[in-house]
């Protein structure tokens, strides 16, 4: 009975020891970032509000994701991580009106984080192409490069 009681024991201590904050599966942020858009008005060059925004993104596989969204001024996408180097965007103010078509390029490098996230994707020489034109009038870059969401590399201007 004595040596049941110290089994019971080491296998609590064991469990007990066993368990920490590393197990957290990328909790803090290490995850791969996604592409932050912000709107400006390109008349004046101040920041807007869209009263709706509908983003149609294709990420290869033969249909759109669709992300819509109501009095937003900015809109976080995930881009591609299959190394194609470009993530191509559909951009509507309406559900029924016209839409601009956008294409991000960029190199994808990989970054180790922990066990737990494993592998994030950072990416480099980021530009933005405006291929049709309508509600979204033009593209103002800031940033080459996307390592985390709290820069706005693009500006969408209205």
């Amino acid at each position: 009975m004595m040596n049941f009681r110290r089994f019971l024991g080491l296998i609590f201590l064991l469990l007990l020891f066993s368990c920490n904050n590393d197990d957290d599966i990328c909790t803090s942020g290490e995850a791969t970032p996604r592409l932050k858009l912000k709107f400006k008005s390109q008349s004046t060059g101040k920041l807007k509000t869209l009263d709706s925004l509908f983003v149609m993104v294709d990420y290869g596989k033969g249909s759109l994701v669709t992300v819509q969204k109501t009095k937003v001024d900015s809109v976080l996408i995930p881009l591609r991580v299959d190394d194609s180097g470009y993530t191509e965007m559909y951009i509507k103010t309406s559900k029924n009106g016209p839409q601009s078509k956008l294409r991000f390029l960029y190199q994808t490098k990989a970054e180790y984080v922990s066990p737990a996230c494993g592998v994030k994707k950072l990416y480099e020489n980021f530009s933005g192409t405006l291929l049709l034109a309508n509600p979204v009038l033009g593209i103002e870059h800031l940033e080459t490069q996307i390592i985390n969401e709290n820069k706005t590399p693009i500006y969408l201007l209205f």
